[in-house]
C-alpha cells in the first residue's frame, strides 16, 4: 500500500490545480461579461457624444451616422446582457 501512497498523492495534487485553474477560469469568465457590457454601453455612449462639437450639433449625415453607432452599440450590449443572463443565473449587471 506505501508504494501507490505517493501515485495516489500526485494524482490528488493534479486534481486539484485542474479544479483551482477551471475556478479561476469561472471567476476570469464573470469578470469579462462585465466587461464586455461595460465596453459596449462605453462605446454607445461615445457615439452619443459626436452628435455635437464643442456644444454645437454637427451636420446631419454625421449625427445620424452617430446615432445610429450608438444604437447599435447599445443593442450590442443590450444583447449581450440578454445571452449572459441565460447561461449564468446569478449574473446581474445594470445597463
Amino acid at each position: 500500500m506505501s508504494a501507490q501512497n505517493p501515485v495516489y498523492r500526485v494524482h490528488w495534487l493534479r486534481t486539484k490545480a485542474l479544479q483551482d485553474r477551471w475556478a479561476e477560469e469561472l471567476l476570469l469568465v464573470g469578470h469579462e461579461m462585465h466587461w464586455t457590457i461595460k465596453f459596449l454601453a462605453h462605446k454607445a455612449e461615445t457615439w452619443l457624444g459626436r452628435t455635437t462639437q464643442n456644444g454645437e450639433p454637427v451636420e446631419d449625415g454625421l449625427r445620424c451616422y452617430a446615432i445610429r453607432q450608438a444604437q447599435m452599440y447599445r443593442q450590442l450590449a443590450e444583447d449581450a446582457h440578454a445571452r449572459f443572463a441565460e447561461v449564468n443565473r446569478t449574473f446581474g449587471h445594470n445597463l
